[in-house]
């Protein structure tokens, strides 16, 4: 559902919260382009580890950040 052609207009998305494992926090769920909610859910519980309460991708895009935060600021420093 678009919202109406007026400013501050608005439309409430859908979104769920999975927990991924006992004791963490959970995480946020999205529907997207061409996915559901059920689809989104089944996708991200197939790549949660036991080390981790992210999926795998998310986590392994995390630490390059890292990486790469570290490398710019040695080299602006």
């Amino acid at each position: 559902m678009m919202p109406e052609n007026e400013v501050g207009a608005y439309t409430v998305i859908i979104d769920g919260k999975v927990r991924t494992r006992r004791d963490v926090k959970p995480i946020f769920l999205s529907c997207g382009n061409h996915i559901d909610l059920e689809s989104s859910y089944q996708i991200t519980m197939s790549l949660i580890n036991q080390e981790i309460r992210i999926p795998i991708p998310v986590r392994l895009a995390d630490l390059e950040t890292h990486i790469l935060r570290t490398f710019y600021q040695k080299s602006h420093a």
